[in-house]
């Protein structure tokens, strides 16, 4: 195992990402004939350049499958190829040099500055080249700390997430995790006896506290928030208004998750973390959650946890409808109705946004319809885990117009946000996921605008003021996109 690693976090973050090809448009067959090949070019760029936000983003889940395989190696860890289908570093060496050049030509045909990345999505890249089913993602879930073990892992993924999601044009974010015992090097600042008796390369481990786990993500994210205002600052005055579009400054926050897997003392012990930290004033810190495998224990058991949590002013999100219900409580089937009045209290408790909510009878969604509550989709990951595409020759798109809430949600206008789930678990982005939409449904740019913008309204941050701004900010590039692309 290493030591302290130092990285570079000085890196400039790209200003825009390069738009796609338009030949790749073109050959694209999987969209819905209501779109002509002008219309689909346009807002594939539109959906491309346009200001995100991010709702349901789990921290492990969204790590890059190189910084697994680093990690793993640097810290010896044998990670199973069948679960990650992992190709050895740099085998496509070539293929992703060529991803990475810039179309410079097409940039500035619609205004855009040139220090971009290129979309990486093309036909190929809404088919399921990774088959994996609920059960195997929580395989994979639960190796991913095997790897993530010290603060030092935990700065590197989630700097590199905040990268991955502003590179994708996000600008408002909020990461999740459950707050774990990690190990530093650092002896300074950390008492006699939480001083492991364990050598590493020379050096002593320190067991840390769950609150340091929490620190340490925090501080990545102020640093990361103070360096993109300054990157955003200093791009506004390089580029003359109207010649170019600046990607916003990608605004992080955070949302301590209790694993329903564990005890419901560790879920006190989490809420009442998330409890002290956050009457501290703690801008990042916005919510709790519940989530985990939702095979294992209940949301009944854990309610009070969260009652707590509520009471001191935090908001909550539950996931929820994640297994198949029942459609009442005299369902016959144990495990249906066991899901069944589970879904029921997690409803009856009204949390500030349901996760997933996919599997939800019309008993329970007929409730939701007349009282809703937002809830966050995530249309890979719920195409993934319940191998929608798998009859579609893996097909993404076909698999997602088989969602089984997804058509009723948009035909409704029911409030939905659309998220990653577990970007680098799913091998996707948020771009994608709102091109999945395009696809699958013909969803149109005032559709996506709607989305995005209703998304602001049911996002955790405590702010009036900067909820005010964002939403301002981000009406504001839509204007500008929208003017570049009429140009």
């Amino acid at each position: 195992m290493m030591g302290q690693r130092q990285e570079n976090t000085d890196a400039p973050m790209p200003a825009t990402k390069e738009i796609v090809k338009e030949e790749e448009l073109q050959n694209s067959s999987a969209a819905p004939p209501s779109l002509s090949s002008h219309q689909r070019q346009r807002i594939w760029k539109f959906v491309d350049l346009a200001p995100k936000v991010e709702l349901h983003a789990h921290l492990n889940g969204s790590i890059r499958e190189e910084t697994l395989l680093d990690l793993a190696r640097e810290r010896g860890v044998t990670l199973s190829s069948k679960l990650h289908g992992i190709l050895p570093p740099n085998e496509n060496k070539d293929d992703d040099e060529k991803n990475r050049r810039c179309d410079s030509q097409n940039a500035k045909e619609l205004g855009f500055n040139e220090n971009c990345r290129r979309l990486r999505h093309s036909r190929a890249s809404f088919f399921n080249s990774k088959p994996r089913s609920l059960l195997d993602c929580f395989e994979i879930f639960a190796e991913i700390p095997k790897c993530v073990d010290d603060l030092d892992a935990l700065r590197r993924i989630t700097r590199e997430a905040m990268e991955d999601f502003a590179s994708e044009n996000v600008a408002y974010l909020e990461l999740r995790s459950t707050p774990k015992r990690l190990f530093s090097y650092d002896v300074s600042t950390t008492k006699i006896d939480e001083l492991e008796n364990v050598h590493c390369s020379g050096q002593k481990r320190i067991l840390e506290t769950k609150r340091k786990y929490v620190e340490t993500i925090l501080d990545e994210m102020k640093d990361f928030e103070d360096k993109e205002r300054e990157r955003y600052a200093q791009e506004k005055k390089k580029y003359v208004v109207g010649s170019s579009i600046v990607r916003l400054p990608l605004l992080p926050r955070y949302i301590l998750s209790v694993d329903r897997s564990g005890t419901v003392e560790e879920a006190l012990d989490t809420i009442h973390l998330a409890i002290e930290m956050f009457r501290t004033n703690n801008e990042y810190i916005v919510g709790v959650e519940m989530g985990g495998n939702p095979t294992k224990n209940d949301f009944h058991n854990f309610e009070p946890a969260f009652r707590l949590a509520r009471e001191a002013g935090m908001r909550v999100a539950i996931h929820c409808g994640e297994v198949p219900c029942g459609s009442s409580t005299n369902e016959q089937d144990a495990s249906l109705k066991k899901a069944f009045d589970e879904a029921m209290r997690v409803i009856e408790f009204r949390p500030d946004r349901l996760g997933h909510g996919l599997l939800l009878p019309e008993s329970i969604t007929s409730i939701l319809q007349n009282d809703p509550i937002p809830i966050e989709c995530c249309p890979t990951s719920n195409v993934m885990t319940l191998e929608l595409a798998q009859h579609h020759e893996g097909s993404l798109i076909e698999g997602l117009r088989g969602h089984p809430q997804l058509s009723k949600w948009l035909k409704n206008q029911y409030p939905i946000s659309i998220n990653t789930d577990d970007s680098g678990v799913f091998n996707t982005t948020l771009t994608r996921e709102l091109l999945l939409l395009v696809e699958a449904y013909g969803v149109d740019e005032f559709t996506i605008r709607k989305i995005i913008l209703n998304s602001i309204d049911h996002c955790f941050e405590q702010s009036d003021d900067v909820r005010f701004v964002l939403r301002e900010n981000v009406s504001m590039q839509f204007e500008c996109i929208a003017m570049c692309l009429d140009h």
